[in-house]
């Protein structure tokens, strides 16, 4: 409001037509003792007064026609750019900074930026830089590096911007002091495990970061991993870890399996695109079997992994109740065999007890792309996936009717006590219809109905046969 009213003044200062030698005189200095007591509200804005001197000695046109016209474009150029800042703050509450790739990026506009948001005493709670065209890229990291610290942020994504390792170690200054970064996004860079050395402060310390993406950076291999391993050091808030594309082999595993057993908060790790074979892919399943991973979510798609990874894998989600998504897109060494086995330890359809002992959590093994797997265990995977996101008692039901349907006769005996009959029967009816139903009373042996359920014996066994149901 106040840059507005300082504009209005000085336009009406200003002539409407194009000035003339004989049209343009010069600007008058205050005479009351009014105006020579009120400066201007911003010294920015306000012509130089150099400016008012030269043209009152002067008294010239020619100075008169090219002193006008200079503050008039410097003026326009002002509001515009207020104007523009001012769209930052069209809501209360923390800024978001977003660059895109519409315009190339200058060091000018971020410093500009930064200052409105000072100015407002504000905070900044998401900053991307999203594929821009950085004409002064040291110039603007550093320019961040230092400034960040200022405004708590929160989030901060780098995007599809070759980074060196000079500027990610601009960035230094901020990452190792911040306490406030949930989210670091610095995926599709350029920069090497040497970079990561210099922001080693930063994994070490922070105890606030929730998402840690460093996806497609070929160049930071295992001794990136190495850095990354020593994250927060048992101080876990880490929920999210993805390292895409990162040229890992064993040994880079083997660090990460070390952020995973030590990171109860860990709940999704994606190392897809990386070369880490069998041997990988086992010591990710020691680290799956223990009882404080809690991980959700699982990427090893295009890890060159085999059968064998594939068995001690399936061996590892037998007994997880944690793990709901596993996705092995695109590796060519998984045959039938192989998945098979996986499969079987969550959708084990030999019985009915196999099903109730079976993992009724993992409802989505993504196998696609494997060219080795058949048709009939790819069906099979999808018909799990549509299963996900229901309780487990609505999976079990699922498992057990899809057993029905390929079994036929003789299911309700199978692998209980008889005298159980009755309440497995009411299960048949209700899962799968009357025609199942009457299926099963038509296998069933002669001789159940002499069968007494009053034993206190048979309770406990109804109970622990409804529990494990």
């Amino acid at each position: 409001v106040i840059a507005s009213l300082i504009d209005k003044y000085y336009y009406s200062l200003m002539p409407t037509q194009p000035p003339s030698a004989q049209s343009c005189p010069a600007p008058s200095l205050p005479t009351t003792k009014k105006q020579r007591m009120t400066p201007p509200m911003n010294e920015a804005l306000a012509p130089p007064h150099r400016q008012y001197d030269a043209s009152l000695k002067q008294q010239s046109s020619l100075a008169a026609s090219t002193e006008v016209p200079m503050i008039v474009a410097c003026n326009m150029l002002r509001r515009q750019s207020s104007s523009d800042d001012d769209l930052l703050f069209l809501h209360p509450g923390p800024v978001d900074l977003i660059y895109g790739a519409e315009n190339p990026l200058r060091t000018e506009l971020v410093a500009r930026h930064l200052s409105s948001v000072r100015r407002r005493r504000k905070r900044i709670q998401h900053l991307s830089v999203l594929g821009s065209e950085l004409v002064d890229p040291e110039g603007i990291f550093r320019l961040l590096g230092k400034k960040l610290k200022k405004f708590n942020v929160k989030e901060l994504a780098i995007n599809q911007i070759p980074m060196s390792n000079q500027e990610l170690i601009s960035l230094a200054p901020f990452l190792n002091g911040t306490k406030t970064l949930k989210t670091l996004d610095l995926s599709g860079a350029a920069f090497d495990a040497k970079a990561l050395q210099e922001i080693r402060c930063f994994f070490i310390k922070n105890t606030s970061l929730e998402v840690l993406n460093l996806g497609d950076n070929q160049c930071v291999g295992d001794e990136g991993a190495a850095v990354v391993s020593a994250l927060q050091e048992g101080r876990a808030a880490l929920r999210t870890l993805s390292m895409k594309g990162c040229g890992l082999g064993n040994s880079g595993v083997a660090s990460i399996s070390k952020v995973l057993g030590k990171c109860p908060s860990l709940r999704i790790l994606e190392l897809s695109n990386n070369s880490i074979g069998d041997a990988g892919v086992e010591l990710l399943a020691e680290t799956i079997k223990s009882q404080s991973c809690q991980l959700e979510f699982l990427g090893l798609n295009s890890v060159e992994v085999g059968d064998r990874g594939v068995l001690v894998l399936a061996d590892a989600v037998k007994n997880n109740r944690s793990l709901t998504s596993l996705s092995l897109q695109n590796n060519r060494g998984i045959t039938s065999f192989g998945a098979a086995h996986l499969l079987k330890s969550t959708f084990n359809t030999q019985s009915l007890q196999s099903i109730l002992a079976g993992n009724h959590v993992l409802t989505n093994v993504d196998i696609r792309g494997c060219s080795r797997i058949g048709e009939s265990l790819l069906k099979l995977a999808e018909e799990l996936l549509s299963t996900e996101g229901m309780a487990t008692h609505q999976v079990i039901r699922f498992k057990v009717s899809k057993y029905t349907e390929k079994k036929g006769n003789g299911i309700a005996l199978e692998g209980f006590d008889p005298k159980l009959l009755p309440h497995i029967l009411s299960f048949v009816g209700q899962t799968n219809g009357l025609s199942y139903l009457f299926q099963s009373i038509r296998s069933m042996p002669p001789l159940h109905s002499q069968y007494e359920l009053s034993p206190k014996a048979e309770e406990v066994k109804l109970d622990d046969f409804l529990a494990s149901l």
